[in-house]
């Protein structure tokens, strides 16, 4: 658990929204680190690769983008004003605290009309994102020396321990699943394997699915396998809509997942006595598999997602333990399938 800490909190530690970011750089130095060679590609993905003794190809895909926001507008008091990227939570934003890169990284904070002076009609609605700016306390002239319309912006959110297994930051969607590539990897370098392994640390899944499809289409693959996040439990939510942290990690399925990868992945689990959840998905799933299964002529594609509380938050929450059990799951499943397919 050490080191999925240590792994863990470097990734979410980076930036990475479209092609802005050094999340790229870090994951090819973990890459590195476990004697795979990593390379980022055009798209801004960073794939790695472990050959097999035959042709079979298995991808891991796990984006490695974030949400965040974007500069849009510089104002003569020396306001930023912002889009979002990739599908935040306008209700949560007035008063964070976030990060501007630009030439130089600058701290603000979100600022919105006090609510004080707020008509009854706009004190009964959420503050539209076009409404709010980031105040960094510099004036207009030194704002615009240091960014420019397009630098991205992210939340401000250090990566903490809450109490036991628990871990809290930004970011957590989707560099746990990163994290969990990475180590899946780790445990496949040193052991025998039929299968050639393609990770694939997909980029620009949150808004364009750019990365899924463009490598998907360019690799060898014969089989996928997505691992993303999914809903952590909340008060409010249904059984089936929210899953338990500390649970155990959560298969996919649904009519994009073929029965064959799902029963491997389900005895996989019960083999080697790891508690799962299920999610069903009707339509699309909400990851990279709705843009890799239908690729080509077919990639078959299966899902494994780690609980996260508060997703597409700055005080997203996940269970290590979790992550754990999904890289166990994850690497028997790709020995389960290679026995299958042998």
């Amino acid at each position: 658990m050490e080191y999925l800490d240590i792994l863990l909190e470097r990734l979410v530690s980076a930036t990475g929204i479209g092609y802005q970011g050094d999340i790229q750089i870090v994951i090819k130095q973990e890459l590195d680190r476990i004697s795979i060679a990593g390379k980022i590609e055009g798209d801004g993905s960073v794939t790695g690769y472990h050959p097999g003794t035959d042709k079979t190809g298995i991808m891991i895909a796990c984006h490695s983008d974030e949400i965040g926001f974007i500069v849009n507008r510089i104002d003569n008091s020396g306001r930023i004003f912002f889009s979002e990227i990739g599908g935040s939570d306008a209700r949560i934003l007035p008063g964070q605290e976030v990060v501007v890169h630009g030439q130089e990284t600058i701290r603000g904070y979100i600022g919105a009309k006090p609510p004080h002076l707020l008509t009854a009609d706009e004190a009964q609605k959420v503050v539209p994102i076009n409404k709010l700016f980031i105040d960094t306390g510099l004036n207009a002239e030194s704002v615009r020396a240091n960014c420019q319309i397009g630098d991205c912006i992210t939340f401000y959110s250090p990566y903490r321990k809450l109490s036991a297994d628990l871990r809290t930051s930004k970011a957590l969607d989707n560099r746990v699943g990163v994290a969990c590539g990475i180590m899946v990897m780790n445990e496949l370098v040193n052991v025998h394997h039929k299968t050639n392994i393609y990770f694939v640390a997909t980029s620009q899944e949150e808004f364009t699915g750019l990365g899924a499809k463009i490598q998907s289409f360019r690799l060898p693959v014969d089989y996928n396998i997505v691992i993303d996040v999914t809903f952590g439990d909340h008060p409010e939510l249904k059984e089936h809509e929210g899953f338990v942290l500390g649970s155990g990690p959560v298969i996919g399925r649904g009519p994009t997942v073929p029965d064959k990868l799902a029963r491997i992945l389900v005895e996989t689990a019960h083999g080697l006595d790891i508690p799962y959840q299920f999610e069903l998905s009707t339509r699309s799933t909400g990851t990279d598999a709705d843009f890799i299964a239908f690729n080509r002529s077919g990639i078959p594609s299966c899902i494994v997602t780690i609980p996260v509380r508060n997703m597409h938050s700055p005080a997203e929450i996940v269970s290590l333990k979790d992550i754990e059990r999904a890289i166990r799951l994850i690497t028997g499943f790709i020995r389960n399938l290679e026995s299958e397919i042998s």
